[in-house]
């Protein structure tokens, strides 16, 4: 991922230690952990670990993404694409904007074939945005979400480097 990816509305950005507050906001609201994979649930002070000894980040594929100067959610790139928001900044767009952006840089800067994603069974809006951006459907099995402590039906997809070139 390049430093610094600016779209109209946002600032995709390596993660911060000034971060740490809005992880801890986001990653302790049930209503979007419940979708993701891999956060532990109640997410901690001892959790959060944004940046190695040097200031580098410690999560160099994933980025903040940041509005109006401040952090509201973050996006993850290669192999997987991943995001999240916090609930006042849902129905924006601002999922979709920062999915495609990332979705180009990974694809204009990288060798890489293709993205996989994928979502839990009723989340809408992420199947929503993940549809907007390409995404095409691979897969239906059980996937382990971490929040839940439990495996819930999963929906893997993927978007090829090729249709992406073929639709811009």
């Amino acid at each position: 991922m390049p430093d610094k990816i600016i779209t109209d509305r946002l600032i995709l950005r390596p993660y911060q230690d000034a971060d740490a507050d809005v992880l801890m906001v986001g990653f302790n609201d049930y209503d979007i952990v419940k979708w993701l994979s891999r956060p532990p649930y109640p997410f901690t002070r001892a959790d959060v670990r944004l940046t190695n000894e040097d200031g580098s980040s410690r999560w160099p594929e994933v980025a903040a993404m940041e509005y109006a100067g401040c952090m509201v959610g973050s996006i993850s790139s290669h192999p997987h694409l991943g995001f999240w928001l916090l609930q006042r900044f849902w129905g924006m767009g601002l999922a979709t904007e920062a999915g495609r952006a990332m979705i180009r840089a990974v694809f204009t800067g990288t060798t890489c074939p293709k993205l996989a994603s994928g979502y839990f069974e009723g989340n809408v809006a992420s199947a929503r945005v993940l549809q907007k951006l390409g995404f095409a459907e691979t897969e239906r099995g059980m996937h382990h979400c971490q929040p839940q402590k439990k495996d819930l039906p999963f929906v893997g997809l993927e978007l090829c480097r090729t249709d992406w070139e073929a639709a811009q």
